[in-house]
């Protein structure tokens, strides 16, 4: 995996284990992002993260599901996010994602 794809993934793991940590802003580019997919792409891409209310699964799993390998389901996936990692909306999205929220007291 290239390194802006690995830059998605590793917002889609952080989205997906605390939606509520990047905030609702950035919770809906990502849904309008996965939008650039097809729907049964993006659909893999939320169970594999757990993201918008999936639970998160494993490539064993998925590739269960949907009758294929984890080999397959992990190529799928990769392809799904270097797909999205090139688009002009996730180079824009980008620099939110590294913010830190700052708590006022």
């Amino acid at each position: 995996m290239d390194n802006l794809s690995k830059e998605l993934e590793d917002f889609l793991i952080r989205l997906g284990k605390d939606e509520n940590g990047v905030g609702e802003r950035l919770a809906g580019y990502t849904h309008q992002l996965l939008n650039l997919l097809y729907s049964s792409d993006a659909k893999i891409v939320e169970e594999r993260y757990g993201l918008f209310g999936e639970q998160p699964h494993t490539p064993d799993e998925l590739a269960t599901r949907y009758h294929t390998t984890p080999d397959a389901i992990n190529k799928g996936i990769a392809m799904c996010l270097r797909k999205i990692a090139v688009t002009p909306e996730w180079q824009t999205m980008k620099p939110m994602t590294k913010l830190r929220a700052i708590k006022l007291k």
